[in-house]
């Protein structure tokens, strides 16, 4: 029966080829615009490492010594506040009193620096790049692929040597080779070792450093550094969330000295809820032990964040896409109101030789199911048709010159989705025309004929 069904579903296809062509073009434009934004959006809300990002939490604990924060305007200016929602980092005597706790599975300080990169015969130069200053732990922590030497040791971390980790565009950039193991890198006046080489890391969104953009089509960092090392070299943390109120910067200075100011950001990874909440209580008793606040008025705050609800905090998707997704559905939704005004139109066109066909006793359950079969047919020959269409959306998405733009691909995923969206729009249209001829009263019908 469903052979049957289908045979004469590919009829009626034929039998109306213009009304078809239309049906399909409009399947077609109204899937291909809904996919290429859902396509956008899918790539940007995905997990940033999967298989690792649920063990992963932001740690932080308020010990800057000031006045509590608001969004008054002054109270910020007073606090040398550079963001107005959300704090994340803390200061280097939390950081290294945390770090030597070890109270969590992996733990990892983060701050982005920016220097000029040089090569230690000073040939070659990058300027103003984007360098990482982190902790030992956090190569095997966050999944980074080492294809050259090793990455450094906490001995090398507590020791401050200047060595470095290095990726291999970076490597063929200044030593005309990936493997650069055992060649120098100068940042500011200090040779740093290349002691280990990775393939370019550069997880989206950049979770663990929203500063520079949470999205990057060319990389984010690519030379990594002992924290205590690259501060020994002069580098600076690029921003703060807050300074202590003793503490002034002078005009040349940014407020940005890690011993006073809010600059790092500290990760780590726990594997347990009963991990998660042994760490949660740490903190919280970590920062009630900080006497000294007492007499700014604040009350011991601190926080455990996991990956997925601080980029939901962070609101690392714009708006706009998500209002581009919920245009483009609207879009379809109009489009299945005309495919299904079309679909009627060409179903009740042949009522009389449904009628007939009912008289010599199919069943109304299969009538229903052969234009059910039509209506889906249609619409996933509209898929086919909507697949080169949705490709063309998105290179004209990567032609943007936004930040995430270099994202906008069809994967695997997104492609079997378009061909699963078309079936279920051509169910869901087909549902109603379908019905309709189906309870069409043979005896009538065939009498009017």
């Amino acid at each position: 029966m469903w052979h049957y069904n289908l045979e004469l579903a590919v009829r009626g296809l034929r039998r109306f080829p213009r009304s078809t062509m239309l049906v399909l073009l409009t399947v077609a434009l109204g899937l291909a615009a809904c996919m290429t934004t859902l396509t956008l959006l899918h790539m940007l809300s995905a997990d940033p490492l999967p298989g690792r990002s649920q063990n992963l939490y932001l740690a932080w604990v308020d010990t800057v010594l000031a006045k509590p924060m608001d969004s008054h305007s002054a109270a910020m200016e007073l606090n040398h506040v550079t963001f107005d929602t959300g704090y994340h980092r803390i200061k280097l005597a939390d950081a290294q009193a945390l770090l030597a706790a070890h109270r969590a599975v992996r733990q990892t300080v983060v701050a982005d620096m920016e220097a000029d990169e040089i090569s230690g015969d000073g040939r070659h130069a990058e300027r103003q790049q984007l360098i990482l200053a982190t902790t030992s732990d956090f190569i095997p922590m966050f999944g980074v692929t080492l294809r050259y030497g090793r990455d450094w040791t906490p001995a090398e971390d507590a020791n401050r040597t200047p060595v470095a980790v290095i990726d291999t565009d970076l490597a063929t950039k200044l030593f005309g080779t990936p493997d650069a193991v055992g060649r120098d890198v100068r940042l500011k006046h200090t040779l740093f070792r290349v002691v280990g080489v990775i393939q370019p890391y550069a997880p989206q969104p950049s979770f663990y450093a929203l500063d520079h953009g949470a999205y990057s089509s060319d990389g984010g960092e690519n030379l990594y550094a002992p924290y205590t090392a690259a501060l020994d070299a002069g580098l600076v943390p690029d921003d703060s969330d807050a300074c202590d109120a003793s503490y002034k910067a002078s005009a040349t200075q940014a407020a940005n000295d890690p011993q006073h100011c809010a600059t790092l950001g500290l990760w780590v990874q726990l594997d347990t809820p009963r991990q998660v909440a042994g760490y949660r209580a740490y903190l919280q008793g970590y920062v009630q032990q900080q006497t000294a606040l007492a007499g700014f008025g604040k009350p011991p705050r601190s926080q455990l964040t996991g990956v997925a609800d601080w980029l939901k905090q962070k609101n690392v998707v714009p708006d706009r896409v998500r209002l581009n997704v919920w245009l483009a559905g609207s879009f379809l939704l109009l489009c299945m109101v005309n495919v299904a005004g079309l679909l009627s139109a060409r179903f009740l066109r042949r009522s009389g030789e449904v009628g007939i066909r009912r008289a010599l006793g199919a069943p109304r359950r299969a009538v229903f199911q052969q234009h059910v079969l039509e209506a889906g047919l249609v619409c996933l020959v509209g898929g086919v048709l909507a697949w080169p269409l949705t490709l063309l959306g998105l290179w004209i998405l990567r032609q943007q010159g936004d930040a995430f733009s270099g994202l906008a691909r069809l994967d695997p995923a997104m492609f079997g989705a378009l061909f699963g969206l078309a079936l279920l729009v051509g169910v869901l249209v087909g549902l109603l025309p379908a019905w309709r001829v189906a309870v069409v009263e043979p005896g009538l019908q065939v009498k009017s004929e």
